[in-house]
């Protein structure tokens, strides 16, 4: 009979003498609670601005059967040219929806986060690990990601990414075939998002190592076969990339997003992360062990190319911080299973360790049983009070209003994450049409700079609304802005209900319109 291979991190040696049966704890349990663990960090109610235009923009595609190729929803940039770069995920928003509505797109986005943790696994066991440590991982992984999760489009680059990885580790250790399906998996990512170019970031990263590894080992047979296979699945991923509606111009659209200089001032995801917030402690901590995990374990030339250039996207944006999780997780779970086994190896010299008994063994099963339970029932809790937190972050009842009142108001200035939410619910109404919403690179950074000029009261704030001839404004209660109209004599508050305030022009009031009181 063959000798099983077991985790170092899995078995308790104990002294013989002890008279105890001694068995191997399951690894799997570990394994399948650190997973099930990511759960409650992973799991969202749908919140993200996004969601709204992107369903909208979902239903005009399947309806019309055609792409959406020139904005709709604004009279500031009427009939731009939009390059799509994630209609095949404005497709999977709407069809989630209709069928079961925002519970179902919550669930969705929760399992492909969760599936591309289960890729990070199965990277992590391409090489020696504990399985303990690879749990903890998992679930501090997740605590790292916790500004970034939710159902959200990006979402399925994590997912895809993760899955490149293992399949980049399982040829550099010269296992199976599956990285040769690289050119599909990008056909697919490519026609879902435009974060598929992370499969090249991936891709270059190997490249380099290959090369390097070429030029340091005197140029072998071995390591030029290597590179060569690694550039011919690299030629046809960027073929495979090219086969959407959009064809290269995708590339500029995608990469012109990166070098905006107004989507960082005051979109909240493209900014550095900021150290002072609680939700993004769990990615200190993990930034933190793995600078300090290379002292226990000797890093390849690949792991440190991903970690440093993991660290400057992270760095450079929020968003971003999700490829430095699925870059970085396994790499910190090999460099701490080293410092694991070195403690585990310690205290079993001096016959301090536990003894692995079937007690012990069915003790590990019933803990990892109830962690993945407990996981499951809390993230299912999350999803509570769907309707209750749209209300209270989007302008729902102001938006019932202005329904009600439909001779209120031609042109709105609204504030930029309810613009989808506005679209969403008046399309193709022309009075509805709004101001601007989080499609920046359509939008433009002119159209930014004039609304971060009026948001954030420069000199020029109202000429701004008199050059687009704004004469009804739906902004959040309680900001500068909302305050400076309060003040104006131009304008007359109609509507208040804590969340959303609605001012018009007074010259442009219906005749019967009267102010809010108080």
């Amino acid at each position: 009979m063959a000798a099983t291979q077991v985790d170092p991190g899995s078995v308790a040696p104990v002294k013989q003498s002890t008279g105890r049966r001694i068995v191997p704890l399951p690894a799997w349990a570990l394994a399948a609670a650190g997973l099930f663990a990511t759960l409650p960090f992973i799991t969202r109610r749908v919140g993200d601005p996004d969601y709204w235009w992107q369903t909208l923009t979902g239903r005009l595609i399947f309806t019309n059967h055609s792409l959406v190729r020139t904005d709709l929803y604004t009279y500031t940039v009427p009939g731009a040219h939009w390059t799509d770069h994630e209609y095949g995920m404005q497709l999977i928003f709407y069809g989630l929806t209709r069928v079961g509505g925002l519970l179902l797109v919550s669930v969705f986005f929760a399992f492909v986060v969760w599936v591309g943790f289960a890729f990070v696994l199965a990277r992590m066991r391409e090489r020696q690990v504990s399985w303990l440590v690879a749990g903890a991982t998992l679930v501090l992984g997740a605590g790292a990601g916790f500004a970034v999760w939710g159902p959200r489009s990006q979402m399925v680059d994590f997912a895809f990414l993760g899955l490149e990885l293992w399949f980049v580790e399982r040829f550099l250790s010269g296992k199976g075939r599956a990285f040769y399906f690289m050119p599909l998996v990008v056909l697919i990512w490519a026609n879902l998002h435009g974060g598929f170019v992370f499969a090249f970031y991936a891709l270059g990263v190997l490249l380099v190592t290959l090369a390097v590894r070429w030029l340091w080992e005197g140029r072998s047979k071995e390591q030029l076969a290597l590179l060569r296979r690694a550039a011919l699945v690299t030629v046809g991923c960027v073929v495979a990339s090219l086969v959407t509606p959009w064809g290269p111009s995708l590339f500029i659209y995608v990469f012109r997003t990166q070098f905006s200089s107004q989507q960082s001032s005051f979109i909240a995801e493209w900014a550095s992360p900021d150290f002072h917030m609680t939700d993004v402690l769990g990615f200190e901590i993990m930034l933190l062990l793995i600078l300090v995990g290379f002292m226990w374990r000797r890093p390849r030339l690949y792991d440190v190319l991903l970690v440093v250039s993991g660290i400057v996207l992270a760095l450079h944006a929020v968003r971003f911080i999700e490829i430095f999780v699925v870059v970085a997780a396994p790499i910190v779970a090999w460099q701490w299973s080293a410092a694991w086994e070195r403690l585990r190896t310690w205290v079993a010299v001096n016959g301090r360790w536990p003894a692995a008994t079937p007690t012990l063994r069915d003790g590990v099963v019933m803990a990892s049983a109830l962690v993945c339970v407990a996981s499951v029932g809390f993230a299912a809790y999350t999803l509570r009070g769907q309707t209750a937190s749209t209300n209270a972050n989007y302008p729902v009842a102001a938006a019932d209003w202005l329904e009600a009142h439909p001779n209120v108001g031609t042109r709105v200035f609204n504030q930029y994450d309810w613009g989808g939410y506005l679209a969403y619910r008046f399309y193709p109404e022309s009075s509805r049409r709004v101001f601007i919403y989080g499609e920046a690179e359509l939008m433009g950074d002119a159209l930014l700079a004039q609304y971060v000029e009026v948001n954030q009261l420069h000199s020029d704030w109202e000429q701004v609304l008199d050059s687009y001839g704004v004469d009804y404004v739906v902004f959040a209660a309680d900001r500068p802005l909302d305050t400076a109209l309060q003040a104006s004599s131009t304008w007359m508050q109609v509507y208040a209900d804590g969340v959303a305030d609605i001012f018009v022009r007074r010259s442009a009031a219906p005749a019967g319109l009267t102010p809010v009181s108080g």
